[in-house]
């Protein structure tokens, strides 16, 4: 009987056993101060390390010797935890804190691994030996699957390349991010500039309106109710600026959003643009394609904002009917296809016909309007990223372009206008319903830095 043959054959099977159960092991969760992620290791990888941001993608990089791979999963983020302790210490403190608490925490994940690799060691070659294994050689089987652990992850600790970052590769949404650190690192300055030349914009407005008030009657009253009408704020933090700016000036009654308030649909995004809590107005907002459903949720959770998804509310006096985006009811950004829009678009028809008379139909997307030009009606709508006022026949069709001239994409190339419209509605004596009167298309251009104003009247 070939005992050491045996014996070598147990060991083997120890190691398989040991790499095949902690590659399907489960993640090892981390807590680094607000931070919150789960890592595992893989084995018969190629040397990389992958980030994944769900639901964004992932970034990739070959950033060790093989055979190991590393995957981070970003799990959570307390802001109200982030905000706190970046009120007490300094920016780099507070990152040094967090990858403290990380490195004690992978400390601790490589010990459970290693003592894993023992225990799954000696378990094996007792499964393989059964009764021929004695005390010392399960215990020298185990070793050997700890030993080899160490020395994989060893070899990867030596080798590993942070630099790789630098050239990682980017699955998913995330693919943009290159692109977005690149514009925010030169581009806060220009975010800075366009909030000083918006107050230049707004006195220059506010000039212009004064000359138009000896010659046009357009001011509030009793009977007049004033809507300001935004779309496509994409995550830029200056939208809003330029929206405070002109509803101090017009003294409007609430805000339309027709959507895309953010690029990707993360609850993340919601805590940086959380500006729309902060006008003393109601601020009704219709979903566009860039939401998801966490998106909606939080926004359903503001105090000051009336989430229109898919029915008639009153605001300001106005009856408003309104459909979410479809693709907002799922994390894909793209435009639903040309069946559910034309299904949307029957279901939007089907809200102003069972509503009687509304003064306002609002959606993201013009397409779902196919049904609805028509009867007189208002449409207020966006996604186009161009604005534009279109007295119909029998309609009327408006498009705030983008208050938040396009975002990133904006910053990038400095082409998109910023834009929305302010509407005028005033009250009829016959009926007592309120009517639009005019609206004031305000565009203000990137570079050069300058503005437009084009005023309509409603008959």
């Amino acid at each position: 009987m070939n005992c050491r043959g045996d014996g070598t054959k147990a060991v083997l099977f120890s190691l398989l056993l040991t790499f095949i159960v902690i590659n399907l092991f489960g993640p090892f969760s981390i807590n680094a101060d607000f931070f919150q992620f789960d890592v595992e290791v893989g084995f018969l990888g190629s040397g990389k390390t992958v980030l994944h941001f769900p639901p964004l993608g992932k970034a990739v990089a070959d950033t060790h010797l093989p055979p190991l791979d590393f995957h981070f999963s970003l799990v959570n983020i307390d802001l109200d935890k982030a905000t706190e302790a970046a009120a007490d210490v300094s920016g780099p403190q507070l990152w040094d804190n967090v990858v403290q608490q990380a490195g004690n925490y992978l400390i601790m994940y490589v010990l459970f691994l290693l003592m894993l690799a023992f225990a799954l060691g000696a378990a094996g070659y007792v499964l393989w030996m059964r009764r021929n294994a004695a005390l010392k050689d399960i215990v020298i089987s185990g070793a050997v699957s700890l030993l080899v652990l160490l020395l994989l992850l060893a070899a990867a600790a030596v080798s590993y390349d942070m630099a790789a970052f630098s050239e990682a590769e980017y699955v998913g949404i995330i693919e943009a991010a290159p692109m977005v650190l690149d514009v925010l690192g030169e581009g806060m300055g220009v975010i800075e500039d366009i909030g000083v030349q918006f107050v230049e914009i707004a006195e220059n407005i506010t000039l212009l309106r004064e000359g138009l008030k000896d010659n046009i009657d357009f001011e509030k009253g009793e009977d007049t109710v004033r809507i300001l009408h935004v779309s496509d704020i994409h995550n830029n933090p200056t939208a809003f600026q330029f929206i405070e700016k002109v509803a101090g000036i017009y003294k409007i009654d609430a805000i339309i959003d027709t959507g895309d308030l953010v690029d990707y649909g993360t609850a993340l995004e919601m805590e940086f643009l959380g500006n729309a809590a902060s006008f003393p107005v109601p601020y009704l907002f219709i979903p566009g394609n860039h939401e998801s459903p966490v998106v909606v949720e939080h926004l359903k959770a503001v105090e000051n904002v009336i989430v229109l998804e898919n029915g008639v509310v009153e605001v300001a006096g106005l009856s408003i009917a309104g459909i979410a985006d479809p693709s907002s009811f799922s994390s894909r950004m793209s435009v639903a296809d040309e069946e559910i829009m034309e299904e949307a678009a029957l279901t939007l028809r089907e809200i102003v016909k069972s509503a009687g008379e509304v003064d306002i139909v609002a959606a993201h997307n013009p397409s779902l309007f196919k049904y609805l030009r028509e009867e007189g009606h208002l449409l207020l709508g966006g996604h186009l990223h161009n604005p534009y006022v279109v007295k119909g026949a029998g309609f009327i069709e408006i498009n705030a372009g983008s208050t938040g001239g396009s975002g990133i994409r904006g910053l990038q190339n400095l082409e998109a206008d910023y834009s929305l419209v302010l509407l005028t509605f005033r009250r009829e004596n016959k009926d007592c319903r309120y009517r639009p009167a005019g609206a004031d298309l305000i565009r203000v251009k990137h570079f050069p830095f300058n503005f437009s104003f084009e005023r309509f009247f409603f008959n």
